[in-house]
């Protein structure tokens, strides 16, 4: 399914010799956000989008060429209210989440420090954002297609459901909390309920020189520098997207076939 994108009516507007003003990018935002307010979903929804891009440029060809992992959205609907969490992929990491608020009346972008408007801030021409923004807020396919302005795929759409038992007052809260920017820590929103990133397990063998088994008792020998240098180890948000991928793991079970891996 190819969707194209509402963002792009300023190109249109100037490859065919427009006479009229030519909107302003943060006039085409307004629109977009309006169209976006307009079509939200009634009822309480969340979903996470996993956003493929082309290798190089701004469009391939095909959909088949457009593989390279370029970040994940995470979406909180209540309403005429929704909060969208952006983190982009900058290198083998992520960006820091870039987070807008929409109270149902304007949609914000939300700092440590409080909000401003987001067609008046800094991210009001961001390229990525404005696809987010003028994708469907609603109801939407596994899997789909954006169209790029100049023709091709501009990127390659994955679409997952996630819990809508969130906090509505921290989801909607135009400031971050003090403690830290970040409200996406590997993927969990930090006010799901029940998903909390800063809860790790504490069971574990470390340690242990002994392990019950079916045959009984074994002793072992603890190797203490082996757990550190294994502890020590990390894969980095590119390759873990790159081994789901190859392997078809979730949210890349979505792909069609004859996508490339």
């Amino acid at each position: 399914m190819r969707i194209r994108s509402l963002a792009g009516g300023a190109l249109v507007a100037l490859a065919f010799g427009a006479t009229d003003p030519v909107p302003s990018s943060a006039q085409s935002l307004q629109a977009t956000l309006d169209a976006r307010r307009e079509a939200m979903p009634r009822g309480k929804h969340a979903w996470q989008e996993t956003w493929l891009v082309p290798e190089s440029g701004t469009s391939a060809p095909d959909a088949a060429e457009v593989k390279k992992f370029g970040g994940r959205v995470w979406a909180y609907q209540d309403g005429d209210r929704e909060r969208l969490e952006l983190r982009a992929a900058r290198g083998n990491e992520l960006d820091e989440p870039v987070v807008v608020v929409s109270d149902g009346e304007a949609y914000w972008l939300v700092t440590k420090v409080g909000a401003t408007p987001l067609a008046e801030s800094a991210k009001a021409s961001d390229a990525w954002l404005a696809l987010v923004l003028a994708g469907p807020p609603g109801d939407a396919p596994r899997h789909r297609t954006v169209a790029a302005d100049g023709g091709g795929v501009a990127a390659v759409v994955l679409r997952a459901p996630e819990p809508s038992d969130f906090d509505e007052d921290k989801a909607f809260a135009l400031r971050l909390p003090q403690g830290g920017s970040g409200l996406v820590r590997e993927g969990l929103a930090q006010f799901s309920p029940g998903r909390d990133p800063n809860v790790t397990a504490a069971a574990g063998a470390r340690g242990v020189d002994q392990v019950e088994t079916a045959e009984g008792t074994v002793s072992v020998t603890p190797d203490p520098a082996a757990v550190e240098w294994m502890e020590d180890q990390r894969v980095s948000p590119a390759e873990l997207e790159r081994f789901r991928l190859e392997g078809r793991l979730s949210p890349y079970d979505a792909l069609p076939e004859e996508a490339g891996a």
